[in-house]
Parts: C-alpha cells; sequence; structure tokens
C-alpha cells in the first residue's frame, strides 16, 4: 500500500469514526427527549405508547425471526434493551440505566 492509499485510508477512517460520535450523541440526545416526553405524560397514556411501542419490537422482532435475518434480529434486540431502558426511567426509575 503505498502512501496515498494509506492516508485516504486514515482519512476515511477518520471520517468515520466521527460520524459514529456524531450519532452516538444524537441517539443520547433523542433518547433523553423521547424519555422527557414520556416523563410528562399521565401515567395512562404513557402506558399505552409503553405498550404500543413493546407489541411493535416483538411483531418487528418476530418478521426478523422469521425471514431469518440474524443482523437485524440482534439490532431490534439492542433497540428494545434501550427503549427498556428509557421507559424505566420515564416512569421514575433510575438515571443510570441511560447510556
Amino acid at each position: 500500500m503505498d502512501d496515498n492509499h494509506y492516508a485516504a485510508l486514515i482519512e476515511r477512517i477518520s471520517a468515520l469514526e466521527a460520524r459514529e460520535r456524531q450519532l452516538t450523541l444524537t441517539s443520547h440526545a433523542y433518547q433523553v427527549v423521547i424519555t422527557t416526553i414520556l416523563g410528562n405524560l399521565d401515567a395512562e397514556t404513557r402506558g399505552r405508547i409503553i405498550s404500543m411501542v413493546d407489541e411493535a419490537h416483538e411483531i418487528a422482532y418476530s418478521q426478523a425471526v422469521n425471514r431469518s435475518d440474524k443482523n437485524l434480529s440482534e439490532i431490534i434486540k439492542g433497540a428494545d434493551e434501550i427503549v427498556q431502558r428509557m421507559f424505566n426511567y420515564a416512569q421514575g426509575g433510575s438515571h443510570s440505566d441511560l447510556p
């Protein structure tokens, strides 16, 4: 690999790392916004929304499993873990549950 290719590769890696950091920060910001919205709703409305999101996750996960899409199944499981922590916090749980 010559110096030009190496420099281009390093530049691309740096750009991808910066993009990953930005996506992580944006994700955390949306988690705070959604958690705040849920936390400010009455318990009944919050419960209905949580139930709908839980059901949507179950459906999406089942569809991914039925299509044998292991990558999507893992992504949905990871998203479900995050959303469960958000729901817990919105319902008065510990802030340490959030990233």
